[in-house]
């Protein structure tokens, strides 16, 4: 079975860890958001990059660190899921007024995800806020929208998936996997 890298995307606090979480739980393999992780470790250097500080430098260090997360999974792994893909980048940065560097647009085509993608639309009710998501509930909103239009724009196909309990959505999103 070849890998496929099926990508699981939205704005901030629509419950993406959670399906991940649930989909793992399942046996299905993950990539952790990257965002997160570096914010933590940004977060423990005196001077480091964080993206309410300068997004264009964070976004830096998440491109190289998703690329290398995108390349170093098992070319056998079956399905994969992914906590985000190189567009979200492109739509935070376009959120903010930013260019899209073309060698970032570039490094992108040699990615191999799966066409389809799974958004989670903003949902008030589980959204929270935490030290590594200081985005308010509307920012949430404006980013779900500049993402989806840069998945969009790369001519992927959105699967928005239903504000539901978190086992159902793991069970909506693989009987759209089964069904192609």
């Amino acid at each position: 079975m070849a890998t496929q890298k099926c990508i699981i995307t939205g704005g901030p606090g629509s419950g993406k860890t959670s399906l991940i979480e649930a989909l793992t739980l399942r046996g299905y393999a993950h990539s952790p958001e990257v965002s997160r992780r570096l914010i933590r470790e940004q977060m423990a250097i005196e001077d480091g990059v964080l993206p309410w500080q300068s997004l264009p430098a964070f976004a830096a260090l998440a491109v190289e660190a998703m690329l290398r997360d995108h390349d170093l999974v098992e070319p056998q792994a079956g399905i994969v899921f992914f906590d985000r893909g190189l567009p979200d980048v492109f739509g935070y940065l376009r959120n903010s007024g930013l260019e899209i560097p073309d060698h970032w647009k570039r490094a992108h085509d040699h990615c191999t995800y799966a066409q389809q993608v799974f958004i989670l639309p903003p949902w008030p009710e589980i959204y929270v806020n935490d030290d590594e998501r200081p985005q308010t509930l509307d920012e949430s909103r404006a980013l779900h929208a500049e993402i989806s239009r840069a998945y969009e724009q790369l001519g992927y196909e959105l699967i928005e998936v239903p504000k539901i309990r978190v086992d159902q959505r793991a069970d909506f999103v693989l009987e759209q996997l089964c069904s192609t």
